[in-house]
Protein backbone atom coordinates (compact mmCIF):
# COMPACT_ATOMS: atom_id res chain seq x y z
CA UNK A 1 0.00 0.00 0.00
CA UNK A 2 1.25 3.61 -1.45
CA UNK A 3 1.95 5.86 1.40
CA UNK A 4 -0.82 8.62 2.06
CA UNK A 5 -0.06 11.74 0.88
CA UNK A 6 0.74 14.72 4.08
CA UNK A 7 -1.81 16.48 4.56
CA UNK A 8 -0.04 20.45 5.66
CA UNK A 9 -1.75 23.29 7.72
CA UNK A 10 -1.39 26.93 6.75
CA UNK A 11 -0.70 28.09 10.24
CA UNK A 12 -2.80 30.72 11.08
CA UNK A 13 -0.76 33.21 14.14
CA UNK A 14 -3.01 36.07 16.05
CA UNK A 15 -1.37 38.55 17.86
CA UNK A 16 1.06 39.34 19.57
CA UNK A 17 3.35 39.37 16.45
CA UNK A 18 6.28 38.96 18.53
CA UNK A 19 6.16 34.94 18.11
CA UNK A 20 7.68 35.63 14.82
CA UNK A 21 10.80 36.86 15.63
CA UNK A 22 11.98 33.81 17.49
CA UNK A 23 13.56 31.58 15.16
CA UNK A 24 12.52 29.09 16.86
CA UNK A 25 8.86 28.95 15.82
CA UNK A 26 10.03 29.07 12.03
CA UNK A 27 12.03 26.14 12.72
CA UNK A 28 9.53 24.54 15.08
CA UNK A 29 6.61 24.40 12.02
CA UNK A 30 9.39 23.53 9.56
CA UNK A 31 10.04 20.30 11.35
CA UNK A 32 6.27 19.17 11.51
CA UNK A 33 6.74 19.79 7.52
CA UNK A 34 4.84 22.97 7.29
CA UNK A 35 5.63 25.61 5.19
CA UNK A 36 2.70 28.31 4.99
CA UNK A 37 1.21 30.83 7.12
CA UNK A 38 -1.57 32.87 7.60
CA UNK A 39 -1.51 36.08 9.44
CA UNK A 40 -5.23 36.84 10.83
CA UNK A 41 -4.19 40.18 12.15
CA UNK A 42 -1.04 41.97 10.07
CA UNK A 43 -1.33 44.69 12.61
CA UNK A 44 0.72 46.26 15.75
CA UNK A 45 0.34 46.53 19.14
CA UNK A 46 0.30 49.83 20.79
CA UNK A 47 -0.54 50.75 24.54
CA UNK A 48 -4.25 51.76 25.02
CA UNK A 49 -4.61 56.08 25.69
CA UNK A 50 -7.51 55.05 28.38
CA UNK A 51 -8.97 52.45 29.98
CA UNK A 52 -11.60 51.92 27.60
CA UNK A 53 -9.46 51.22 24.90
CA UNK A 54 -7.94 47.84 23.65
CA UNK A 55 -8.36 44.50 24.25
CA UNK A 56 -6.60 41.32 26.22
CA UNK A 57 -3.70 39.61 24.45
CA UNK A 58 -3.45 37.18 23.73
CA UNK A 59 -6.63 36.87 23.64
CA UNK A 60 -8.49 34.61 26.39
CA UNK A 61 -8.97 31.48 24.18
CA UNK A 62 -5.07 31.98 22.66
CA UNK A 63 -2.89 30.12 25.29
CA UNK A 64 0.16 29.05 23.64
CA UNK A 65 2.94 29.31 25.78
CA UNK A 66 4.46 31.48 22.93
CA UNK A 67 2.25 33.94 23.12
CA UNK A 68 2.11 34.49 26.74
CA UNK A 69 5.70 34.55 26.66
CA UNK A 70 5.93 37.33 24.09
CA UNK A 71 3.76 39.39 26.41
CA UNK A 72 6.29 38.92 29.19
CA UNK A 73 4.16 36.12 30.91
CA UNK A 74 1.00 37.62 31.23
CA UNK A 75 -1.85 39.50 29.40
CA UNK A 76 -1.38 42.62 28.78
CA UNK A 77 -3.94 45.48 27.42
CA UNK A 78 -3.47 46.63 23.69
CA UNK A 79 -4.59 48.41 20.39
CA UNK A 80 -4.69 47.27 17.36
CA UNK A 81 -3.15 49.53 15.10
CA UNK A 82 -1.85 49.68 11.60
CA UNK A 83 1.31 48.19 10.32
CA UNK A 84 2.28 50.68 8.23
CA UNK A 85 1.39 54.25 6.77
CA UNK A 86 -0.96 54.09 3.77
CA UNK A 87 0.42 54.97 0.11
CA UNK A 88 -1.73 58.55 -0.78
CA UNK A 89 -2.22 57.60 -4.42
CA UNK A 90 -3.63 54.24 -3.57
CA UNK A 91 -6.61 55.48 -1.63
CA UNK A 92 -7.26 58.50 -4.00
CA UNK A 93 -11.28 58.79 -4.30
CA UNK A 94 -12.33 56.39 -1.63
CA UNK A 95 -15.02 57.47 1.34
CA UNK A 96 -12.93 55.75 3.90
CA UNK A 97 -9.60 57.36 5.20
CA UNK A 98 -7.11 54.41 5.99
CA UNK A 99 -5.42 54.07 9.33
CA UNK A 100 -2.24 55.12 10.07
CA UNK A 101 0.34 53.82 11.86
CA UNK A 102 1.88 55.91 15.00
CA UNK A 103 5.27 56.54 14.70
CA UNK A 104 6.68 55.52 17.70
CA UNK A 105 6.03 52.04 16.36
CA UNK A 106 8.15 52.17 13.44
CA UNK A 107 10.79 50.06 14.78
CA UNK A 108 8.24 47.33 15.41
CA UNK A 109 7.23 47.36 12.11
CA UNK A 110 10.75 46.89 11.07
CA UNK A 111 10.69 44.45 13.50
CA UNK A 112 8.22 42.21 11.87
CA UNK A 113 9.31 42.80 8.60
CA UNK A 114 12.82 41.44 9.20
CA UNK A 115 10.77 37.98 10.73
CA UNK A 116 8.93 38.05 7.78
CA UNK A 117 11.49 38.00 5.85
CA UNK A 118 13.46 35.09 7.90
CA UNK A 119 10.22 32.93 7.27
CA UNK A 120 10.72 33.58 3.63
CA UNK A 121 14.52 32.56 3.79
CA UNK A 122 13.30 29.54 5.20
CA UNK A 123 11.17 28.86 2.67
CA UNK A 124 7.65 29.54 3.86
CA UNK A 125 4.53 31.09 1.73
CA UNK A 126 2.85 33.96 3.95
CA UNK A 127 -0.83 34.86 3.56
CA UNK A 128 -2.62 37.58 5.05
CA UNK A 129 -5.97 37.17 6.15
CA UNK A 130 -8.77 40.22 4.73
CA UNK A 131 -11.30 40.03 8.04
CA UNK A 132 -14.33 40.52 5.64
CA UNK A 133 -13.01 43.57 4.50
CA UNK A 134 -14.20 45.15 7.71
CA UNK A 135 -11.03 45.95 9.08
CA UNK A 136 -12.16 47.02 12.43
CA UNK A 137 -10.21 44.54 14.31
CA UNK A 138 -6.84 44.73 12.76
CA UNK A 139 -7.10 43.11 9.63
CA UNK A 140 -4.77 43.44 7.08
CA UNK A 141 -2.02 45.73 6.81
CA UNK A 142 -4.45 47.60 9.03
CA UNK A 143 -5.67 49.34 12.30
CA UNK A 144 -9.29 50.50 12.19
CA UNK A 145 -11.51 52.65 9.93
CA UNK A 146 -13.38 55.31 11.90
CA UNK A 147 -16.85 53.53 11.49
CA UNK A 148 -18.63 56.48 13.37
CA UNK A 149 -19.23 58.02 10.01
CA UNK A 150 -21.34 54.60 8.67
CA UNK A 151 -21.39 51.00 9.49
CA UNK A 152 -19.43 48.69 6.78
CA UNK A 153 -21.30 47.08 4.26
CA UNK A 154 -20.31 44.72 1.83
CA UNK A 155 -22.67 45.98 -0.81
CA UNK A 156 -20.85 49.61 -0.56
CA UNK A 157 -18.68 49.91 -3.98
CA UNK A 158 -16.12 51.83 -1.29
CA UNK A 159 -15.58 48.16 0.49
CA UNK A 160 -14.09 46.05 -1.86
CA UNK A 161 -12.26 49.63 -3.59
CA UNK A 162 -10.63 49.86 0.24
CA UNK A 163 -9.69 45.36 0.40
CA UNK A 164 -7.59 46.31 -3.01
CA UNK A 165 -6.12 49.49 -1.75
CA UNK A 166 -5.02 47.68 1.57
CA UNK A 167 -3.86 44.94 -0.71
CA UNK A 168 -2.15 46.62 -2.66
CA UNK A 169 0.00 48.72 0.26
CA UNK A 170 0.21 45.32 2.25
CA UNK A 171 2.27 43.72 -0.75
CA UNK A 172 3.92 47.49 -1.00
CA UNK A 173 5.12 47.81 2.64
CA UNK A 174 5.47 43.79 3.61
CA UNK A 175 6.24 41.71 -0.19
CA UNK A 176 7.01 38.77 1.94
CA UNK A 177 3.23 38.07 1.63
CA UNK A 178 2.38 36.74 -1.58
CA UNK A 179 -1.01 35.27 -0.49
CA UNK A 180 -4.72 36.64 0.72
CA UNK A 181 -7.24 35.28 2.31
CA UNK A 182 -10.95 36.67 2.04
CA UNK A 183 -13.04 36.05 5.08
CA UNK A 184 -16.36 36.09 3.87
CA UNK A 185 -19.03 37.88 3.20
CA UNK A 186 -21.75 36.18 4.14
CA UNK A 187 -25.38 36.22 4.86
CA UNK A 188 -26.40 34.80 8.09
CA UNK A 189 -28.16 31.34 8.53
CA UNK A 190 -28.95 30.56 11.88
CA UNK A 191 -32.90 30.78 13.00
CA UNK A 192 -32.32 30.69 16.61
CA UNK A 193 -34.28 33.72 17.91
CA UNK A 194 -31.44 36.13 19.26
CA UNK A 195 -28.26 34.53 17.92
CA UNK A 196 -25.71 35.95 16.54
CA UNK A 197 -26.39 34.58 13.38
CA UNK A 198 -29.90 35.18 13.49
CA UNK A 199 -30.52 35.72 9.93
CA UNK A 200 -33.92 37.75 11.23
CA UNK A 201 -31.65 39.89 13.02
CA UNK A 202 -29.45 40.44 10.18
CA UNK A 203 -30.55 44.01 8.49
CA UNK A 204 -31.21 44.40 4.95
CA UNK A 205 -32.99 47.46 4.19
CA UNK A 206 -29.93 49.76 4.77
CA UNK A 207 -29.29 52.74 1.95
CA UNK A 208 -26.73 50.50 0.44
CA UNK A 209 -28.41 47.52 0.12
CA UNK A 210 -31.35 49.83 -1.40
CA UNK A 211 -28.85 51.43 -3.77
CA UNK A 212 -27.03 47.65 -4.29
CA UNK A 213 -30.84 46.17 -5.00
CA UNK A 214 -31.33 49.02 -7.57
CA UNK A 215 -28.30 49.26 -9.80
CA UNK A 216 -29.04 45.04 -10.33
CA UNK A 217 -32.81 46.12 -11.33
CA UNK A 218 -34.06 44.32 -7.95
CA UNK A 219 -36.88 45.20 -5.85
CA UNK A 220 -35.79 45.61 -1.76
CA UNK A 221 -39.47 45.25 -1.02
CA UNK A 222 -39.56 41.95 -2.50
CA UNK A 223 -36.07 40.73 -1.02
CA UNK A 224 -37.45 41.65 2.42
CA UNK A 225 -40.88 40.10 1.97
CA UNK A 226 -39.03 37.01 0.84
CA UNK A 227 -37.29 36.35 3.76
CA UNK A 228 -40.53 37.24 5.98
CA UNK A 229 -41.91 34.18 3.74
CA UNK A 230 -38.90 31.91 4.40
CA UNK A 231 -39.71 32.28 8.79
CA UNK A 232 -43.83 32.26 7.46
CA UNK A 233 -42.48 28.58 5.99
CA UNK A 234 -40.64 27.17 8.86
CA UNK A 235 -43.25 28.13 11.10
CA UNK A 236 -45.54 25.79 9.21
CA UNK A 237 -43.84 22.85 9.23
CA UNK A 238 -46.47 20.41 10.85
CA UNK A 239 -45.93 16.60 11.25
CA UNK A 240 -48.00 16.06 8.31
CA UNK A 241 -46.50 18.43 6.19
CA UNK A 242 -42.58 17.88 7.15
CA UNK A 243 -43.55 14.36 5.85
CA UNK A 244 -44.86 16.01 2.84
CA UNK A 245 -41.90 18.14 2.00
CA UNK A 246 -39.32 15.23 3.25
CA UNK A 247 -41.04 12.75 0.95
CA UNK A 248 -41.70 15.20 -2.55
CA UNK A 249 -38.52 17.82 -1.74
CA UNK A 250 -35.56 16.14 -0.87
CA UNK A 251 -32.65 18.49 -1.12
CA UNK A 252 -34.64 21.71 -1.58
CA UNK A 253 -32.48 23.79 0.81
CA UNK A 254 -29.22 22.53 -0.55
CA UNK A 255 -30.41 22.86 -3.98
CA UNK A 256 -29.83 26.37 -5.38
CA UNK A 257 -32.46 25.94 -8.53
CA UNK A 258 -35.26 25.45 -5.71
CA UNK A 259 -34.41 28.43 -4.19
CA UNK A 260 -34.15 30.65 -7.98
CA UNK A 261 -37.38 29.02 -9.26
CA UNK A 262 -38.91 29.35 -5.78
CA UNK A 263 -41.99 32.08 -6.15
CA UNK A 264 -41.87 33.57 -2.75
CA UNK A 265 -38.02 33.21 -1.74
CA UNK A 266 -36.38 34.11 -5.64
CA UNK A 267 -36.07 37.41 -4.91
CA UNK A 268 -34.25 37.05 -1.31
CA UNK A 269 -32.16 34.46 -2.67
CA UNK A 270 -30.95 36.22 -5.81
CA UNK A 271 -30.28 39.56 -4.08
CA UNK A 272 -27.80 36.90 -1.87
CA UNK A 273 -26.34 35.72 -4.24
CA UNK A 274 -25.83 38.64 -6.26
CA UNK A 275 -24.26 40.29 -3.46
CA UNK A 276 -21.44 38.19 -2.64
CA UNK A 277 -20.58 37.35 -5.84
CA UNK A 278 -20.01 40.90 -6.70
CA UNK A 279 -18.33 41.59 -3.12
CA UNK A 280 -15.89 38.64 -3.95
CA UNK A 281 -15.13 39.22 -8.00
CA UNK A 282 -15.06 42.96 -7.40
CA UNK A 283 -12.19 42.22 -5.13
CA UNK A 284 -10.37 39.88 -6.95
CA UNK A 285 -10.51 41.46 -10.36
CA UNK A 286 -9.44 44.63 -8.44
CA UNK A 287 -6.86 42.89 -6.68
CA UNK A 288 -5.58 41.01 -9.59
CA UNK A 289 -5.20 44.15 -11.57
CA UNK A 290 -2.59 45.47 -9.64
CA UNK A 291 -0.97 41.79 -8.19
CA UNK A 292 -1.74 39.34 -10.78
CA UNK A 293 0.98 37.03 -9.14
CA UNK A 294 -1.14 37.50 -5.69
CA UNK A 295 -2.97 33.98 -4.76
CA UNK A 296 -6.29 34.71 -3.46
CA UNK A 297 -8.61 32.69 -2.16
CA UNK A 298 -12.15 32.79 -0.35
CA UNK A 299 -14.18 31.59 2.64
CA UNK A 300 -17.69 30.01 3.07
CA UNK A 301 -19.68 27.82 4.93
CA UNK A 302 -20.47 24.46 4.82
CA UNK A 303 -21.99 23.30 1.48
CA UNK A 304 -25.46 22.84 3.22
CA UNK A 305 -25.95 26.50 3.84
CA UNK A 306 -24.56 27.56 0.54
CA UNK A 307 -27.61 29.11 -0.94
CA UNK A 308 -28.74 30.81 2.76
CA UNK A 309 -25.29 32.40 3.06
CA UNK A 310 -25.16 33.47 -0.64
CA UNK A 311 -22.75 31.49 -1.80
CA UNK A 312 -22.19 29.60 -5.11
CA UNK A 313 -18.95 27.86 -4.95
CA UNK A 314 -19.42 26.23 -8.58
CA UNK A 315 -19.36 29.57 -10.00
CA UNK A 316 -17.01 31.08 -7.83
CA UNK A 317 -14.59 28.55 -8.99
CA UNK A 318 -14.48 31.69 -12.18
CA UNK A 319 -13.50 34.41 -10.04
CA UNK A 320 -10.94 33.14 -7.11
CA UNK A 321 -7.56 31.11 -6.73
CA UNK A 322 -8.69 28.77 -4.25
CA UNK A 323 -11.89 27.97 -2.04
CA UNK A 324 -11.92 27.65 1.54
CA UNK A 325 -14.93 26.43 3.13
CA UNK A 326 -15.00 26.20 6.88
CA UNK A 327 -14.51 22.96 8.68
CA UNK A 328 -16.15 24.59 11.69
CA UNK A 329 -17.78 21.35 13.75
CA UNK A 330 -17.71 22.76 17.10
CA UNK A 331 -20.91 23.21 19.07
CA UNK A 332 -22.60 25.23 21.63
CA UNK A 333 -21.43 28.57 20.37
CA UNK A 334 -20.73 30.91 17.30
CA UNK A 335 -20.99 29.37 13.66
CA UNK A 336 -19.81 25.55 15.12
CA UNK A 337 -22.30 23.48 12.85
CA UNK A 338 -22.95 20.99 15.49
CA UNK A 339 -24.16 24.23 16.97
CA UNK A 340 -26.13 25.17 13.87
CA UNK A 341 -27.81 21.94 13.28
CA UNK A 342 -28.66 21.47 17.19
CA UNK A 343 -30.35 25.26 17.33
CA UNK A 344 -32.29 24.76 13.81
CA UNK A 345 -33.53 21.32 15.11
CA UNK A 346 -34.48 22.85 18.49
CA UNK A 347 -35.99 25.82 16.80
CA UNK A 348 -38.05 23.91 14.53
CA UNK A 349 -39.38 21.81 17.36
CA UNK A 350 -40.23 25.05 19.38
CA UNK A 351 -41.73 26.77 16.33
CA UNK A 352 -43.54 23.75 15.40
CA UNK A 353 -46.90 22.19 17.43
CA UNK A 354 -46.66 18.29 17.08
CA UNK A 355 -42.85 18.01 15.45
CA UNK A 356 -40.77 16.11 17.85
CA UNK A 357 -37.12 16.00 17.65
CA UNK A 358 -36.74 12.49 15.71
CA UNK A 359 -38.99 14.39 12.98
CA UNK A 360 -37.66 17.66 13.36
CA UNK A 361 -34.03 15.55 12.94
CA UNK A 362 -34.92 13.71 10.05
CA UNK A 363 -36.74 17.00 8.39
CA UNK A 364 -33.56 18.61 8.26
CA UNK A 365 -31.17 16.29 6.28
CA UNK A 366 -33.76 15.63 4.06
CA UNK A 367 -33.89 19.87 3.65
CA UNK A 368 -30.11 20.54 3.35
CA UNK A 369 -29.26 17.13 1.53
CA UNK A 370 -27.00 16.21 5.06
CA UNK A 371 -26.69 12.74 5.63
CA UNK A 372 -26.83 12.45 10.14
CA UNK A 373 -26.75 9.13 11.45
CA UNK A 374 -29.24 9.81 13.99
CA UNK A 375 -29.49 6.66 15.75
CA UNK A 376 -25.53 6.10 16.74
CA UNK A 377 -25.21 10.56 17.01
CA UNK A 378 -28.55 12.04 17.67
CA UNK A 379 -28.64 15.57 17.74
CA UNK A 380 -29.39 16.11 21.39
CA UNK A 381 -26.22 14.83 22.16
CA UNK A 382 -23.70 17.14 19.58
CA UNK A 383 -22.16 18.47 22.88
CA UNK A 384 -20.64 14.90 23.08
CA UNK A 385 -17.96 13.63 20.88
CA UNK A 386 -18.95 12.22 17.78
CA UNK A 387 -18.95 8.98 16.69
CA UNK A 388 -17.27 7.14 14.02
CA UNK A 389 -19.85 6.59 11.88
CA UNK A 390 -20.86 10.57 11.96
CA UNK A 391 -17.49 11.61 10.46
CA UNK A 392 -18.43 8.76 8.21
CA UNK A 393 -21.50 10.33 6.93
CA UNK A 394 -21.85 14.12 7.99
CA UNK A 395 -18.18 15.03 7.82
CA UNK A 396 -17.60 12.61 4.70
CA UNK A 397 -20.42 14.13 2.60
CA UNK A 398 -19.93 18.02 3.58
CA UNK A 399 -15.96 17.57 2.43
CA UNK A 400 -16.91 15.89 -0.77
CA UNK A 401 -19.11 18.84 -1.53
CA UNK A 402 -16.76 21.17 -0.57
CA UNK A 403 -13.86 19.58 -3.09
CA UNK A 404 -16.59 19.60 -5.64
CA UNK A 405 -17.40 23.15 -5.58
CA UNK A 406 -14.00 24.02 -5.09
CA UNK A 407 -12.86 22.59 -8.48
CA UNK A 408 -10.80 19.70 -6.97
CA UNK A 409 -8.38 19.16 -4.17
CA UNK A 410 -5.90 21.10 -5.82
CA UNK A 411 -8.35 24.75 -4.90
CA UNK A 412 -9.27 23.30 -1.86
CA UNK A 413 -8.04 24.75 1.19
CA UNK A 414 -10.74 24.71 4.23
CA UNK A 415 -10.67 26.52 7.18
CA UNK A 416 -10.38 23.71 10.02
CA UNK A 417 -11.12 24.96 13.48
CA UNK A 418 -11.74 23.41 17.17
CA UNK A 419 -14.05 26.58 18.83
CA UNK A 420 -15.14 30.16 18.80
CA UNK A 421 -16.45 32.61 21.24
CA UNK A 422 -16.78 30.48 24.47
CA UNK A 423 -18.38 27.34 22.36
CA UNK A 424 -17.72 23.81 23.20
CA UNK A 425 -14.15 22.68 21.73
CA UNK A 426 -13.71 20.19 18.81
CA UNK A 427 -11.25 17.43 21.02
CA UNK A 428 -8.41 15.94 20.02
CA UNK A 429 -9.54 12.62 18.95
CA UNK A 430 -12.49 14.20 16.75
CA UNK A 431 -9.71 16.74 14.69
CA UNK A 432 -7.86 13.31 13.95
CA UNK A 433 -10.92 11.33 12.39
CA UNK A 434 -11.98 15.18 10.36
CA UNK A 435 -8.15 14.90 9.42
CA UNK A 436 -8.13 11.48 8.39
CA UNK A 437 -11.54 11.87 6.03
CA UNK A 438 -9.88 14.84 4.48
CA UNK A 439 -6.58 13.15 3.54
CA UNK A 440 -8.74 10.01 2.34
CA UNK A 441 -10.22 12.47 -0.03
CA UNK A 442 -7.41 13.73 -1.27
CA UNK A 443 -7.36 16.94 0.47
CA UNK A 444 -3.24 18.27 0.83
CA UNK A 445 -3.73 21.54 2.82
CA UNK A 446 -6.10 23.22 5.11
CA UNK A 447 -5.73 26.68 6.77
CA UNK A 448 -5.74 26.22 10.73
CA UNK A 449 -7.57 28.40 12.92
CA UNK A 450 -5.38 28.93 14.67
CA UNK A 451 -1.72 28.32 16.21
CA UNK A 452 -2.15 30.52 19.54
CA UNK A 453 -4.73 28.04 20.96
CA UNK A 454 -2.58 25.21 20.52
CA UNK A 455 -2.61 22.26 22.77
CA UNK A 456 -0.01 19.46 22.77
CA UNK A 457 -2.82 16.59 22.09
CA UNK A 458 -3.68 19.31 19.11
CA UNK A 459 0.01 19.65 17.97
CA UNK A 460 0.56 15.54 18.19
CA UNK A 461 -2.34 15.15 15.80
CA UNK A 462 -1.19 18.16 13.26
CA UNK A 463 2.34 16.65 13.42
CA UNK A 464 1.07 12.87 12.45
CA UNK A 465 -0.52 14.34 9.31
CA UNK A 466 1.84 17.52 8.10
CA UNK A 467 4.94 15.37 8.80
CA UNK A 468 4.04 12.53 6.19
Amino acid sequence: MSPKQPLKPVMCLRPPNDILFEESLWDELADAGINEIALQWLCLLDEPSSEDEGNIYPQPEDGHPRGLAAMGGERVKRVPTAAFDPTPEFYEGLSWDPPTMPAHLADQSAKLSKALDMGRSKGFTIYAVDDKGYFMHGGFGSGKLDTTRRAPSFTDPSMPAMTVARARDTAKNFPQVTGLLLDGPDFRWEIKPGHRDDMWQQEYDTPENRAFASRNNMDIQKVLDGRDHFEEFLHGLNPDYARKFISEAPGALANHYWWRDHPKFSNWYSFKQAAVEWSVSTSYSGVKKHLPDLQVGNSSRLPFLDPLTGHNTARKQKYIDFQQPKQYWWSGGVAGFRGTIFNWVNTLVDWNDGLDHDLASELFGSMFDYPMPTSTYPVKDYNGEATDEWFSTSVRDQTTKMMAGAGGESRYMPWVGLEHFGSNWVTASELDRMLAEMQYQGATHYCYFIYNSMQPEIWDVIRKYSAG
